[in-house]
């Protein structure tokens, strides 16, 4: 495979047929997950009829029909999905906040009616660093390839990630090569689990954090994904068969996709959806838990404030730092500042964590422009922690 075409493919990892096809009700799973949606509204003025329907089914094949439909007609999806990564951010509401999962549907559909391989993938790849609309459709294509993934072996896929111009994208494409992986396996979670196994430390736990959520997805039956025969449904017994470095990815997208009756929305809840649990087991299940309470990132960290001990620092992998990814630059500053209300014990892992997360979204950026302008206290921490952006994140949201 020619060296421009893995370039490509780095570029965009960072993630009309018929309307039964598209989307089944199935495949789509519950939109929202555990995520809870702050913007009670829900329409959007971009595709709005869709938001008229009722049921959540109609609702989520609605969208996910009319947006393969302008990608068919723009006949350029390159140029096309920028423009509706803009459309979307303007409209908000539920469309913004599912079109990721969305593109993973019209992504794969569009993949398997226009032949897309890793030799022609370099052609309709998004031109957006957009972690929504423009990553998921990315990713959904990149889904169909596993096969082709697989044949280019460990070492071929990390250095296929590392050539990606951000941190960002290098990460995202390493979460898709375990969706892929277990794409490929048909839902195996040891054939998945293993060939991430194979990748170095520095990228086996995110590549273990996409297999983990391609399994939870296929236990809610969402996004396509094979569920496999005799599969174990609770992360309480799977995950405490998982390694050490694979505990925390296990648990992280588990509430997500397969969320409690009663959403957490505080420290209350956190605790109880993890009662019972004590060391790392603990610590994922805390990071879970925080993934859900809500996708803002300053309510997120008010949560955690809350929190005492260990799982205050835990809560914090949950934080949803990508919503901040086009916000002004004063704002991921504003997040990071939020450490000083943190429990003393949990100040310092706090800047070093968002200064982790900020640096990844930045791509490094924020080393320079957010650290050296926060509160004197937190200032090394943040930098120790932007200068481990290129470490395996484990969690990361």
């Amino acid at each position: 495979m020619a060296l421009v075409t893995c370039s490509r493919l780095a570029l965009l990892l960072a993630g009309a047929c018929a309307f039964l096809v598209l989307a089944s009700p199935a495949s789509a799973g519950p939109p929202l997950g555990g995520i809870r949606e702050d913007d009670s509204n829900g329409r959007t003025t971009y595709l709005s009829r869709c938001s008229l329907l009722r049921k959540d089914s109609s609702i989520w094949n609605c969208y996910v029909t009319r947006l393969f439909a302008d990608i068919e007609a723009s006949k350029d999806p390159a140029d096309e999905l920028p423009r509706i990564d803009r459309k979307v951010r303007a409209g908000g509401g539920y469309l913004e906040n599912n079109c990721h999962m969305m593109m993973h549907v019209v992504g794969r559909i569009y993949a398997r009616k226009h032949d897309v391989t890793l030799g022609n993938l370099q052609r309709v790849l998004p031109r957006s660093n957009d972690p929504g609309c423009s990553a998921g459709f990315g990713m959904g294509m990149v889904m169909t390839l596993g096969s082709q993934i697989g044949r280019l072996g460990p070492d071929g896929a990390v250095k296929l990630c590392m050539r990606a111009p951000t941190r960002f994208r290098s990460y995202t494409c390493i979460h898709t090569l375990g969706h892929a992986y277990m794409r490929l396996y048909h839902g195996q979670l040891k054939f998945g689990i293993k060939a991430c196994r194979t990748l170095p430390p520095a990228q086996a736990p995110d590549c273990a954090q996409g297999a983990y959520h391609d399994y939870w997805l296929s236990i809610a039956g969402r996004d396509s994904a094979q569920r496999p025969r005799n599969a174990q449904t609770s992360a309480r017994q799977l995950c405490s068969h998982a390694i050490r470095a694979f505990v925390r990815p296990c648990w992280y997208r588990y509430f997500l996709e397969l969320p409690p009756k009663k959403l957490p929305t505080g420290p209350v809840g956190v605790r109880r959806l993890c009662v019972g649990f004590a060391g790392l087991q603990r610590a994922g299940c805390i990071g879970a838990a925080s993934l859900i309470t809500s996708a803002d990132p300053f309510q997120q960290m008010r949560v955690c404030a809350r929190l005492r001990g260990p799982d205050g620092i835990d809560c914090l992998y949950g934080v949803n730092v990508q919503n901040l990814a086009t916000a002004k630059g004063s704002r991921r500053v504003l997040l990071i500042e939020r450490c000083g209300k943190m429990g003393v014990a949990a100040r310092q892992g706090c800047y070093k964590w968002l200064g982790t997360a900020l640096a990844v979204i930045t791509n490094g950026h924020f080393q320079e422009r957010g650290c050296p302008f926060i509160s004197r206290a937190g200032q090394s921490a943040c930098t120790a922690g932007a200068m481990r952006m290129n470490h395996a994140l484990v969690t990361f949201s």
